[in-house]
């Protein structure tokens, strides 16, 4: 009785087995577009080159001279679309805290043009600062970095930062700008999702 069982068990999956290989394979449907995650954490700091009344470090022999700002903590996260072999264009947003000093906080969304090279990548962005606090202003940021991946997606990552920032106005101008040059480096983690 067992044996018959399976007998009739052997027979009725050949039959099913010869059927599905006659059957023409179908490709499976594409993915959709690829891209790429990416989540960062910076330490910086920089010089401020209009702004004599506001901060402590005068770096020059006078107020009106190069300052140096306080030092702050940048939080990124970016996605950006294409082949990662190629460049890929997306999108990020920063918030920025100060470290020291006034509690100020900055979010910048920005256009991010992203190529990786194998264990290295380069980016460039350009957006618009919003300061949230003390006082709402907003101003101009683009940066120039890069990553260095000491494992597939988690690397070290660095950026120069321009800024140009408009606010309360001085004796000399009613409406002054205030720019910035600011280095940042700090930890960055990238997860593509491929075709």
């Amino acid at each position: 009785m067992k044996r018959t069982a399976l007998a009739v068990f052997a027979a009725q999956f050949l039959v099913i087995a010869s059927a599905r290989a006659d059957e023409p394979l179908v490709p499976a449907p594409p993915h959709h577009l690829p891209f790429t995650v990416h989540v960062a954490g910076f330490f910086g700091d920089g010089l401020r080159f209009n702004d004599p009344y506001r901060l402590a470090t005068v770096l020059g022999s006078s107020a009106e001279g190069v300052s140096r700002t306080a030092s702050y903590v940048d939080l990124a996260a970016a996605i950006t679309l294409g082949d990662p072999r190629g460049f890929q264009n997306g999108f990020a947003l920063h918030v920025t805290l100060a470290a020291e000093g006034v509690q100020q906080t900055v979010v910048t969304p920005s256009y991010v043009l992203y190529r990786r090279f194998r264990d290295v990548a380069a980016y460039a962005r350009a957006g618009s600062a919003i300061v949230c606090s003390p006082d709402l202003t907003w101003g101009l940021e683009g940066a120039l970095g890069g990553i260095a991946f000491v494992r597939a997606g988690i690397g070290v990552t660095a950026e120069i930062v321009g800024d140009v920032f408009y606010g309360a106005g001085t004796r000399e101008v009613s409406a002054a700008a205030y720019p910035i040059l600011s280095a940042q480096i700090g930890l960055a983690v990238a997860y593509e999702v491929l075709p």
